[in-house]
């Protein structure tokens, strides 16, 4: 990246629009700036810039400023290396979105340092075992909680959805057994999207969704609905079991246990006590802020497609190992551990920086993850299944070391709250390899009320730019042939 000047910054108070302050005449000390601030009523960022020593002052609103503004910092173009663009404005380096929001939501709000997540203004210690997963993905989506009628209508229109047709179990049966379940998710949608092309906003040559709350609800309905279906569809072809059509008597989880064949030999249904765990966990799991697969269906939403194409983007972001794919790497991890007798051996490779322990730390916590609570109080009541599964306990065996190992401790690396819910599926009878799709189908909730939400706002693609680093003005005549 080529060498940039610097600039000095101060907080304080500013009155008037986005970016209005600018002058040849900046303050004459630090002392100036405060001073300045407290005349007037806003907060904001006062800015010197080195390079011409123009002031500039740019509103600070919800601790944040609009990047926007900073393209008023301008300066001489740099005649030796043009692509700088000095003077189409300053530009904002954030590799990997590190401090950069992209968006307002008022969705979901976590605070990292204090350990706490709120759907809607609602504290999650309060919601689960409370509320269902019927009741949480209206309060997400819909902004509010269901009264009675509003929650038997969702989930008779759950339950009412059309199966996809003939030709999408076709395309997921299609897939080798031991082929990504992922992947027969993806096409499954891709094949469903196919089937009613009249939606696909490109197809039919106009707008569908933005401003349309009724054409956004629908197509709401039908994603859970059929994501659900497909992901079923796609376990069953990767077991080699049967697929159980669903039934409108049976909740949506107790849908999806049925559908991929989950059940009590004995009633043929789901056993109470599993679904008791699904419903807690897919609350848990139900939205967790600007993830990674958020941000990439939001980026896919600013095109204005279809809820199908944006929910793929979701899915693919979500299979790389750095995010969601993390669960099964980290799961795997621990198979090759095989037994209680390696795990301190294990940990001493961790320490010494030969190897990671996938699935500790997080990006957002510096406390222990609120979920992680709820989690662990699902798998104290799966203590019998856990006791079968070798696995699961030295899974448990490193976690009970690493909680007081002082490596662990001093740098606060606890385990992931995704990690803990993929033993309890485990526990319940699910291959690691059908974990991943779980955690998929549980955050589709909150995938929706982000796509509500970006379809009730302005129409903006994301459009991010980039610096670059290359050459220029080569001449073709230095070409050696």
């Amino acid at each position: 990246m080529p060498h940039s000047t610097a600039t000095e910054l101060e907080l304080g108070q500013t009155s008037g629009p986005s970016g209005e302050a600018r002058g040849k005449k900046p303050p004459q000390s630090d002392s100036a700036l405060p001073t300045l601030a407290k005349s007037h009523g806003r907060s904001a960022l006062h800015i010197i810039d080195d390079r011409t020593g123009d002031y500039y002052s740019i509103p600070i609103a919800h601790n944040a400023i609009n990047a926007s503004d900073f393209k008023r910092i301008k300066s001489p173009e740099n005649v030796e290396y043009p692509p700088d663009q000095n003077e189409q404005g300053l530009r904002i380096f954030d590799p990997g979105f590190s401090n950069t929001t992209v968006s307002e939501s008022a969705v979901t709000y976590i605070d990292g340092a204090k350990g706490t997540i709120q759907y809607r203004g609602y504290n999650i210690s309060d919601i689960v075992g409370q509320k269902s997963f019927v009741d949480t993905a209206y309060l997400l989506i819909w902004s509010k909680w269901p009264s009675v009628v509003e929650r038997s209508q969702l989930q008779h229109d759950l339950n009412d959805c059309p199966l996809p047709s003939q030709s999408v179990f076709n395309v997921v049966r299609s897939f080798p057994r031991n082929g990504s379940i992922m992947g027969m998710m993806i096409a499954g949608l891709l094949a469903y999207q196919s089937t009613q092309m009249e939606l696909v906003p490109a197809h039919a040559a106009k707008t569908l969704y933005l401003g349309q709350p009724q054409m956004v609800d629908q197509e709401i309905i039908k994603l859970m609905r059929n994501l659900a279906v497909i992901t079923a569809a796609a376990y069953c072809h990767h077991t080699d079991r049967p697929f159980t059509e669903p039934r409108s008597d049976l909740s949506y989880i107790e849908n999806f246990l049925l559908m991929v064949g989950h059940v009590d030999k004995e009633t043929g249904l789901p056993k109470p006590h599993h679904v008791s765990c699904f419903e807690r966990l897919w609350v848990l799991i139900a939205d967790h802020e600007m993830t990674c697969s958020t941000a990439a269906l939001l980026q896919t939403a600013s095109s204005l497609p279809d809820v199908i194409s944006c929910t793929i983007s979701a899915i693919s972001a979500m299979y790389g190992p750095l995010h969601g794919g993390a669960i099964e790497v980290a799961y795997k991890s621990i198979e090759e551990i095989g037994s209680l007798e390696n795990v301190q051996a294990k940990i001493d490779r961790v320490k010494a920086g030969k190897e990671r322990l996938y699935g500790y730390g997080h990006r957002v916590y510096k406390v222990t993850d609120p979920r992680a609570v709820f989690i662990r109080q699902i798998i104290d009541e799966l203590g019998d299944e856990i006791a079968k599964d070798p696995i699961l306990k030295v899974a448990f065996e490193i976690d009970s070391i690493a909680s007081q190992d002082e490596y662990f401790v001093s740098r606060k690396l606890k385990p992931n709250a995704d990690l803990f819910a993929a033993f309890a599926y485990k526990a319940m009878g699910f291959p690691a390899e059908f974990i991943l799709p779980i955690s998929l189908l549980s955050r589709t909730q909150g995938f929706m009320a982000h796509w509500k939400e970006a379809m009730s706002n302005g129409a903006r693609i994301w459009r991010p730019g980039q610096i670059y680093t290359g050459d220029v003005n080569k001449k073709m005549d230095e070409v050696v042939v």
